[in-house]
């Protein structure tokens, strides 16, 4: 019997499933088929407008509640230039109260319960922190691959920075020769980084015999005493086992008790160069004990809530040095000894950095050898900081080099791998100092 149905109705229409070959050629074309109801559609773009314009409206009116300007002003009042609207970009980024708020407590929740720090910090085990840089420094290739120290150079011209100068060596042989002409003895301290005397807490394994440190850095050293450059190694003021840790828990600094340490070794490596005439009228110094609290610049870094309890403050013991009459040391620019030091110089110093005054690496030092000591220290940039602040007083008239026997640069060691190592142009010395 015949059926008088339509065709179309005795084939099954496509159910459009996942067997359905069209499915093929529309995902080959990139479509994709959504169905949105429009109560849906409205909520999403109502919620997706309420977003955009939330936070610049929230932004404006709590400026306007706090009488603070807004940095969009920049905008109409500086030439619209990268370097313009970056520092716009920065600006803005800074200024907001809702980074400002999110920001802190979303990384206390992230370092307490992840371990996660941010570019700048690295949380190790037992609430150790460390200086990222330092730890690039130390895991890292080794600073002185010439492919390497391109690769930084051709960055800072490609981010649009003032050009730099990566490879330290030439720096540093300049810096001992324009000394030399004065008859005046350099003495290298690069001191090494936290990630290489305490890693133990940043890779969670027992400690070894050996120590990590980048793989340039012994040949580094081996190259400059070849050039007559005294250079002090701070690691063999070490002991074999060190019954405490040497470095303060969330800073990026020794401790009192090793930075001790290390000066009363300097002063016997200075010493021994013979370079030094004893004094008629040493300085009558003594050291008191005084007690330093405080949480590490790392944690400041991190930009937690002030109120967070995750890093507590640390309490040491600093010895500030002080004269027969009490008072606390004073750097003396007459004195044959100079040290150009970064913040390793300056912390247990300055006060500012909240441990403690006149207890650091100038004092001590001074203490050790005996004798006065002058100090230009700066906090950060190790690499020029401070041989660019004697070259400008030089310039200016300011003899600072004058009656020096000895010059002691200390930098911290990772900025062999991070640092600006810049030609200077060295005054000539004067007769009288070219002839001593």
């Amino acid at each position: 019997m015949q059926s008088t149905l339509p065709v179309s109705s005795l084939v099954a229409p496509r159910a459009g499933g996942p067997t359905d070959p069209s499915h093929d050629e529309e995902l080959r074309r990139g479509i994709l088929h959504t169905d949105v109801a429009r109560p849906v559609a409205w909520v999403l773009v109502i919620g997706f407008v309420l977003a955009i314009f939330a936070l610049p409206l929230g932004q404006i009116y709590l400026e306007k509640r706090a009488d603070e300007e807004s940095p969009l002003l920049d905008l109409f009042r500086r030439a619209p230039s990268a370097e313009n609207l970056h520092q716009l970009e920065h600006d803005l980024e800074e200024a907001a109260y809702a980074k400002a708020f999110v920001q802190p407590r979303l990384q206390l929740l992230l370092s307490r319960f992840g371990r996660v720090g941010n570019k700048r910090a690295v949380v190790g085990q037992a609430g150790w922190l460390y200086y990222a840089p330092g730890v690039l420094h130390v895991a890292g290739p080794g600073f002185l691959d010439p492919s390497l120290q391109r690769s930084r150079e051709k960055a800072a011209l490609d981010a649009s920075e003032p050009a730099i100068s990566a490879d330290p060596r030439p720096a540093i042989l300049e810096f001992q020769r324009a000394l030399a002409q004065r008859g005046i003895r350099l003495v290298l301290v690069p001191l090494p980084d936290k990630a290489s005397i305490e890693p133990t807490p940043l890779r969670g394994a027992s400690v070894s015999t050996t120590r990590p440190d980048n793989p340039d850095f012994a040949r580094f050293v081996s190259e400059l005493r070849s050039q007559g450059v005294a250079v002090f190694d701070a690691r063999t003021a070490l002991p074999q086992a060190p019954a405490a840790p040497v470095y303060l828990q969330q800073d990026t600094h020794w401790t009192p008790a090793w930075m001790e340490q290390v000066s009363a070794a300097l002063a016997r490596y200075v010493n021994e160069l013979g370079v030094l005439a004893p004094l008629a009228n040493p300085p009558a110094l003594h050291a008191v004990a005084q007690p330093a609290t405080r949480v590490g610049d790392i944690v400041d870094m991190l930009k937690l809530p002030q109120e967070q309890a995750v890093f507590l403050p640390q309490t040491v013991t600093v010895h500030q040095v002080q004269d027969a009459q009490g008072n606390a040391w004073e750097a003396d620019a007459q004195a044959d000894v100079l040290l150009l030091g970064d913040s390793f110089s300056n912390i247990f110093s300055l006060e500012g950095m909240g441990w403690g005054a006149a207890a650091g690496l100038g004092p001590q030092l001074s203490l050790a050898l005996g004798r006065p000591l002058d100090v230009i220290a700066q906090n950060d940039s190790g690499a020029f900081a401070t041989r660019q602040a004697l070259v400008r007083e030089l310039i200016a008239g300011s003899d600072r080099l004058a009656g020096k026997r000895v010059v002691i640069w200390e930098f911290a060691s990772r900025e062999l791998s991070v640092g600006d190592w810049k030609h200077l142009d060295w005054p000539q010395p004067r007769a009288a100092e070219a002839a001593r």
